[in-house]
């Protein structure tokens, strides 16, 4: 646009010179020779040629000799200036210059070259301050739009670096942006689940501390008995001790088996195995109570999906606590039905079971009254449960406590 600017300029003023040269050469064609001397300075100033205009005029013969001149004083009287354009210096002034060669004239027009361009810088100015301005206001709005909208990222930031590591209360930032509150709540919901997750796991820690030190102390106290003793009293305290060597492995093992269910939300499988081949292999397993088991099996007998060890780990835990919590040789049923796409293990044995106590039954480490045991078998199979998306559902009708586990076989829905 500069460029092209001062182009355009001196295009008009050169354009100038020469209209200026041509209207004199066609007024002079009709003064007389003999008036020509007293018409010239009449016939400038008529036309506005002099330095008040920025213009200087000089005419001249076509023999060498000035007819008449403009009063300037710096533009040198010289008839050596051949036709067209040209650039003269004189004193220090450059002059920009047309002459004009007519059948009795030589006619040159010249203006100065700093005039030209201070006319130059002062369109210039005139072009460039008001945009640079608009520019300048616009960056500052810009500053100022953008500080404003980032304030709330900003104190976000400062919030969240100057937490500690053990800081997960709500975020709270005064009038914090409407696209900004989308994250701010998900990162209240990250830490509430943060805090949640490291609650429970204190309170894992401390109930495994606790479960883990009375078998313990248990030990301790019957070898030393052991060590102090003989006899029938030794080979008792040698039996406490053995009792609470196994119970304190259960405990071991369950931790670990809730642990390794913990970390893994969830496991599929291609392969197929049989339920009742399952079942069958479990109660053989099963040390104490085997005889007082009965089951029933409906519907599909092969199950893929899910892995075998996930449905055994159900059964053996909702069989031990049936056989556990219920009378001597009274029944326990477990009544497995097999779909498409549910699966249902129901599991009922005699016990009479307060709705208070159904309600923290699957609370890790909780046990009713003196009742043997971690309190942790119900708590896996609830874990289970909820990394399949599936429930346990534990109820008390009359004399019989019924527990039951679903969860669906369907990758789509567990997925």
């Amino acid at each position: 646009m500069v460029t092209g600017l001062s182009h355009k300029l001196d295009v008009s003023f050169d354009k100038r010179l020469e209209s200026t040269a041509i209207m004199l050469s066609n007024i002079l064609a009709h003064v007389p020779q003999s008036a020509m001397s007293a018409s010239l300075p009449a016939i400038m100033e008529a036309n506005e040629v002099g330095t008040a205009k920025g213009l200087t005029c000089q005419i001249s013969s076509l023999h060498g000799s000035i007819i008449a001149t403009s009063n300037s004083s710096t533009f040198p009287n010289s008839t050596a200036v051949e036709s067209g354009f040209h650039y003269i210096q004189a004193e220090s002034t450059a002059w920009r210059t047309f002459t004009l060669i007519t059948s009795q004239h030589k006619i040159t027009i010249a203006d100065k070259v700093s005039e030209r361009d201070s006319l130059y810088y002062d369109l210039l100015k005139s072009i460039l301050i008001p945009p640079a301005l608009a520019i300048l206001i616009t960056l500052g709005l810009l500053w100022f739009a953008i500080g404003t909208g980032i304030k709330p990222i900003m104190l976000l930031t400062s919030a969240l670096e100057k937490r500690g590591s053990e800081d997960l209360a709500p975020i709270q930032i005064q009038q914090p942006l409407k696209e900004l509150q989308p994250l701010i709540n998900s990162q209240n919901a990250l830490m509430a689940r943060l805090a949640e997750v490291i609650s429970r796991e204190k309170q894992f820690t401390s109930n495994a501390a606790h479960e883990l030190r009375t078998p313990l102390a248990g030990i301790l106290a019957q070898a030393q008995l052991a060590e102090l003793t003989t006899g029938d009293k030794q080979q008792r305290a040698l039996l406490q001790v053995s009792k609470s060597t196994k119970r304190l492995n259960s405990i071991l093992d369950n931790l670990l088996l809730l642990a390794n269910i913990d970390a893994i939300t969830q496991v599929h499988t291609d392969e197929t195995w049989s339920v009742e081949l399952l079942i069958k292999n479990m109660i053989n397993e099963t040390t104490q109570g085997s005889e007082r088991i009965a089951y029933s099996i409906q519907g599909k007998e092969l199950i893929s999906v899910i892995p075998s060890a996930m449905i055994a780990i159900v059964c053996r835990n909702l069989l031990d606590n049936a056989l556990k919590y219920s009378p001597p040789k009274t029944p326990v049923l477990m009544a497995i039905n097999v779909t498409e796409s549910l699966l249902n293990i129901n599991v009922s044995n005699t016990a009479n079971v307060t709705a208070t106590d159904i309600d923290k039954m699957t609370t890790r480490f909780w046990r009713s009254g003196s009742a043997e045991g971690a309190g942790l078998g119900l708590s896996i199979v609830d874990t289970i449960a909820i990394n399949y998306k599936g429930s346990i559902t534990l109820a008390n009708n009359g004399n019989t406590f019924v527990a039951q586990f679903s969860i669906p076989l369907t990758e789509s829905k567990i997925a």
